[in-house]
């Protein structure tokens, strides 16, 4: 049995080295001279047929001719070829969406691609983070976007976890594009339902195709009319994520914080040229609404150019000073000034804690003991039976610490001391203070005074 199994597991080895080595000298081959005539004239044919700049296309098709009538294109092999096709067709006129590219080899009739990729990257939704104390929704789209119906109800998910803060985060910095429909999809709930708007248009080169792309009447859940968008871009936007990008700028409806965007503003899709190589085309042109302009080529510019700063970091500053000016909300103010106060933290982080603060060492109700360890001071938890709980205190400023790590659940920097002093400037006992994850502030019901 062992013997059997053994020859037939050298045959299988056999015969798939066998055919890599076929698939490596498929690769490896020069294309034939008609071959590489056929893939030339397809591809220029097909560019003056439907790339909607007439006028670039010609220059296209003049351009690769000529290499092609200069030997250029001569004795090379497939993957080369693809590499200076593009090469040459960027050159004459940068369009990112035009590229030449081998075909991926396709397998036997009837055969599936193991696993779902789409499904392992969550139909291009990462994650949602809520910030219930600044009432703000972070979403996070690496993309693509995808046009399935799972797609769509991931994007529906997200919109309903998002529908009760205030602010929206919507990061599409890394997502390269896809389907236009996702943009509109999103863009929809930002509106009330039965308010479509004009979103973005599109154009070929027969002009009677012409498309008015709009939001949609309606999305299922909650919708946000009232909520202030903020849109991260960099340069890993690209395409339909662009197009999310700019419309939502035209529309004034968003905010776009980062850098500029790829600029591949052509929609399109793959077209084959022969000798497994393929061609993806721009054929639609997508501008503003009621304008003949787009990102093709400039990409789309931010409102908010955060240059070296996290584009992240930058819109939670944005979001807190916007509370600040302009929240009704007392509470959230509270809460919104706590985490500004946070920079604080890294400024005094060369304060010598146990030569500023040293009277604060020693044992306080509610099992709290307060002990210098070099230059640090530890707050500890000491209740019986329980192993002992220690923090470390850092300033915030004069006579506000942080009990740093304490509460972690609610955020890292939740849980502050504010120190009570007499009238001759001595400690009388201490205050905590928690940021709760709803946005209030918590009390202590009584100072912790030493034993």
């Amino acid at each position: 049995m062992k013997s059997t199994l053994t020859k037939l597991a050298g045959r299988a080895m056999g015969a798939a080295t066998v055919l890599l080595l076929s698939n490596l000298t498929t690769i490896a081959q020069t294309v034939s001279e008609a071959d590489r005539h056929a893939v030339v004239t397809k591809l220029t044919d097909r560019l003056v047929e439907v790339y909607p700049f007439p006028e670039i296309s010609a220059k296209y098709k003049e351009a690769l001719l000529k290499f092609e009538a200069a030997g250029r294109y001569n004795n090379l092999t497939e993957n080369e070829l693809a590499s200076k096709l593009t090469e040459d067709l960027r050159k004459t006129h940068k369009d990112v969406h035009l590229r030449v590219s081998r075909s991926a080899p396709q397998g036997p009739r009837g055969s599936r691609p193991q696993g779902n990729s789409d499904a392992k990257s969550n139909y291009g939704f990462k994650k949602v983070e809520i910030d219930g104390a600044t009432s703000t929704a972070y979403v996070d789209i690496p993309g693509p976007f995808l046009g399935s119906q799972e797609a769509f109800e991931m994007a529906a998910a997200a919109m309903g976890m998002s529908a009760y803060s205030k602010y929206i985060i919507l990061d599409v910095r890394h997502n390269p594009g896809g389907t236009g429909q996702m943009g509109r999809f999103l863009a929809s709930y930002f509106y009330n339902p039965g308010r479509e708007q004009f979103y973005l248009n599109g154009f070929y080169k027969d002009r009677k195709r012409d498309e008015q792309e709009w939001t949609y009447a309606y999305t299922p859940g909650k919708h946000m009319p009232d909520a202030k968008v903020y849109i991260l871009t960099g340069r890993g936007t690209g395409s339909a994520s662009e197009g999310f990008a700019y419309a939502m700028q035209k529309l004034n409806r968003a905010t776009i914080v980062g850098d500029t965007s790829a600029g591949a503003g052509i929609a399109g899709g793959n077209v084959q040229l022969g000798s497994n190589l393929q061609a993806f085309i721009p054929i639609k042109m997508v501008v503003g609404p009621n304008d003949n302009v787009g990102w093709e080529g400039v990409g789309v510019a931010p409102d908010v150019l955060t240059g070296k700063e996290d584009a992240l970091v930058a819109t939670r500053k944005l979001i807190l000073k916007d509370i600040l000016q302009n929240s009704p909300d007392s509470l959230q103010k509270v809460a919104a000034q706590w985490v500004i106060d946070n920079d604080g933290i890294a400024a005094s982080a060369a304060t010598n804690m146990k030569t500023k603060y040293s009277e604060l060492v020693g044992k306080y109700s509610n099992n709290v003991t307060i002990t210098a360890v070099k230059g640090d001071l530890l707050w500890n938890r000491v209740e019986p039976g329980k192993p002992v709980e220690s923090y470390i205190l850092k300033e915030l400023k004069q006579d506000v610490l942080v009990i740093t790590g304490l509460n972690a659940n609610l955020g890292p920097n939740s849980s502050r001391v504010y120190i009570n002093r007499d009238a001759k400037g001595k400690s009388a006992g201490l205050t905590r203070k928690t940021l709760m994850g709803n946005g209030t502030v918590s009390t202590t019901p009584q100072p912790l005074t030493k034993i």
